[in-house]
């Protein structure tokens, strides 16, 4: 199976930021060497390890984001290893990094090469000396100002976001300066900042502060609309589902059939059968307003199950998505029919389920290739094509190079 990518070579130095990028890269056909210190990248001691077994051969977040490499373990602060690394580059189309490389020794060897940095702030700009976290560039990006509840300290997501994000951007640059290569013969650098990136989730908050006047606030499960605050999340009879009383043109119609499924169900009053959708508009309601169409909605919830209303979500159009935890994304049909997870034969390890390919194409040219490398485990061959035979590696090795 030829991937899109495929006769393009990445060399991966990343640390945990770049990761998902060098991922997308590998699944596109790119051969991408993840290129490791001798003692192998710290995430690979990070926990939880699968099968709860500490061992840098189990670590989850490394099987995750890692497959479909290759991987080799070099010490770029070696002169030797510094070399062999420049050796590798001058032959590679493109270099991932997290902003330890200095591309000027890079372009000398290769002007062909398209280096792609991932940092917290840039290579360049007025934050681009700063060190920086996913909690900071997702604290200064104004996304934390919206998260969490109003009387409690933000909450960022349980993953590091900016990273996912940062890493799609980085894939989706690469691409672009490789398709730019080909009319100019010249590589380019794709500098990705993860602060910038992080804007895009805040959807239109701060796009349209100017406009509406709102530079929005924590609210919890809620959402400040007009004159009220009115509730997204809802607790139902086994988790959490997403429903939203806004109204318009494209919801209004999700709101009528949902108080018919509720009437079906005896669970709809009098006066919510009344209401005059026609002329509905959730900005104006007041407090009081929201918190008695809230009472009805939510009681209804809390009799059904998250697959229950999905499923009526489906049949009905009904503008409502349940909140899935693992557990449920595990079990879901339609995750299933569409083979979405990747079962991967991990050697003396086992079988572990993994998020599938990104994009069902036509040929089916994005797949996930491969397990991530253990430790070293291609530097022979790897070296091997700079001219680094048997006795050199041994060498290598003996003096911690590899």
């Amino acid at each position: 199976m030829r991937g899109t990518l495929d006769g393009i070579r990445v060399l991966d130095l990343t640390a945990e930021p770049g990761f998902l990028a060098g991922k997308l890269l590998a699944e596109m056909g790119a051969d991408v060497v993840k290129v490791e210190p001798p003692g192998g990248d710290p995430a690979r001691r990070r926990p939880p390890f699968w099968g709860g077994v500490e061992d840098p051969e189990r670590s989850i977040l490394w099987l995750a984001l890692n497959t479909s490499k290759r991987g080799i373990t070099l010490a770029l602060d070696h002169p030797r290893g510094r070399e062999l690394f420049l050796d590798l580059a001058a032959r590679a189309d493109v270099v991932l990094e997290t902003g330890t490389l200095d591309p000027t020794a890079l372009r000398a060897r290769n002007r062909r090469l398209v280096l792609c940095s991932i940092t917290p702030f840039g290579r360049t700009g007025p934050y681009a000396g700063w060190r920086g976290s996913d909690l900071t560039v997702t604290a200064m990006s104004g996304n934390l100002w919206c998260t969490g509840d109003p009387d409690r300290p933000p909450v960022r997501c349980s993953l590091p976001v900016s990273h996912y994000h940062g890493g799609i951007e980085a894939a989706a640059g690469v691409v672009f300066a490789l398709l730019a290569r080909e009319t100019t013969g010249e590589g380019q650098d794709v500098d990705v900042a993860l602060h910038e990136a992080m804007l895009m989730p805040n959807i239109g908050t701060a796009a349209m502060a100017v406009m509406t006047g709102n530079r929005g606030a924590r609210s919890g499960a809620m959402m400040r609309q007009g004159r009220s605050v009115q509730r997204e999340i809802w607790p139902c009879k086994d988790g959490f589902v997403s429903f939203a009383l806004r109204g318009g043109p494209a919801r209004i119609p999700g709101l009528v059939a949902m108080v018919r499924y509720m009437d079906e169900h005896g669970m709809a009053s009098e006066r919510l059968k009344a209401t005059d959708w026609k002329s509905y508009n959730h900005n104006l309601l007041s407090q009081d307003e929201v918190d008695a169409l809230s009472a009805e909605f939510g009681a209804f919830f809390r009799t059904k199950t998250m697959a229950e209303l999905y499923a009526a979500a489906c049949e009905r159009n009904l503008m409502l998505a349940p909140i899935n935890t693992p557990r449920e994304m595990l079990a879901s049909a339609q995750l299933a029919d569409r083979g979405f997870f990747a079962d991967l034969d991990h050697p003396g390890r086992g079988r572990l389920t993994l998020p599938g390919a990104f994009a069902r194409t036509t040929p089916a040219s994005v797949a996930v290739r491969s397990p991530a490398p253990r430790l070293g485990e291609h530097t022979a061959a790897v070296l091997g094509e700079i001219g680094v035979d048997a006795a050199a590696l041994a060498r290598l090795r003996a003096e911690g190079v590899v």
